[in-house]
């Protein structure tokens, strides 16, 4: 009898530990964390869209806006003086109005130096916090305020691109261009396949459809990593310049942008982040009184925003 209770409970403990080791053998994973990392560029990195995808549930065409537009820009008596383009982030849709046309980027070329500074970073070549100083060559009092620091006045690499970005300095800007060489610059060009517009052999213009591609780049991650994709393009939610794009749109909508001006004309271009859907957006002017730009870009730019809004 002895023998048989031990039999039965050596039997059980067998039993007990099998069952527990067949559970451990299948226990569940923990749940990977699916929350987004970065705030300002796409969960579906390395698409470089430019042309039109089918989603369902999505903008698939911009029916009745391109009207609206126009009917804004012969208010203006602007018709030949603007450049529009449009795209849906996801989709791919998209619409122009002179998109192909050239324009004087002005300060919008800043946006492609800081892509070819942040990809030395990726490459190891430069770090965020590396010291410049400024040389007599970099001083240019046309745009910002650091030519007042004088030659020899030292900041980190991210403190020269804030200022380039945020102020549009163009004292900053020459200390990073300084960085480069033309095979680093035109690579930056190269990528998202226009002509670079500070080569000598190359015409100086830029297309709003053109321009829009550098943004894209950011948005999708397709030319620097994702963390230093994201950090560009929040530098640029926080420019000076808030009364062009950004005037036509909701002051709790994000949006990341550039703007170029000159006295015969503006430029505001970047990724809204629509509630509905991003988009990309690029408009242009030329021959044009500044204060007729601001209000025309800010009007359009309210148009589109209340467009997509509706559909």
């Amino acid at each position: 009898m002895r023998k048989k209770i031990i039999y039965i409970f050596l039997t059980v403990s067998l039993l007990i530990n099998v069952f527990f080791v067949f559970k451990l053998s299948f226990k569940e994973e923990p749940a990977k964390n699916t929350t987004k990392l970065f705030k300002m560029i796409s969960d579906n990195q390395k698409q470089f869209i430019d042309s039109n995808i089918q989603e369902g549930n999505a903008i698939l065409h911009f029916n009745g806006l391109k009207p609206q537009l126009e009917q804004e820009i012969n208010n203006f008596d602007a018709q030949k003086n603007i450049g529009i383009f449009l795209q849906d982030s996801r989709t791919g849709a998209w619409l122009g109005i002179n998109e192909r046309e050239g324009f004087n980027p002005a300060s919008l070329l800043k946006i492609p130096i800081m892509l070819a500074v942040l990809r030395q970073i990726d490459l190891n070549e430069l770090s965020l916090n590396t010291i410049l100083e400024i040389t007599p060559d970099d001083l240019d009092k046309n745009s910002g305020e650091l030519y007042k620091k004088g030659t020899g006045y030292k900041m980190s690499v991210w403190d020269f691109i804030e200022e380039m970005i945020l102020a549009s300095d163009n004292t900053a800007k020459e200390v990073l261009k300084r960085q480069l060489t033309d095979a680093e610059l035109n690579s930056v060009f190269a990528h998202v396949g226009i002509p670079n517009p500070y080569a000598q052999t190359n015409d100086s213009l830029v297309t709003p459809r053109g321009y829009t591609r550098f943004f894209k780049s950011l948005y999708f991650s397709t030319y620097l990593s994702p963390e230093l994709s994201d950090k560009a393009l929040e530098i640029t939610t926080d420019t000076k310049m808030e009364n062009l794009l950004s005037a036509g749109i909701p002051y709790e909508v994000q949006i990341a942008h550039k703007y170029g001006e000159r006295p015969d004309g503006l430029s505001d271009c970047g990724i809204v982040y629509h509630p509905k859907s991003t988009y990309f957006i690029c408009i242009m002017t030329r021959d044009m009184e500044v204060p007729k730009a601001k209000e025309l870009i800010a009007n359009l730019s309210k148009i589109i925003y209340e467009s997509i809004s509706q559909k």
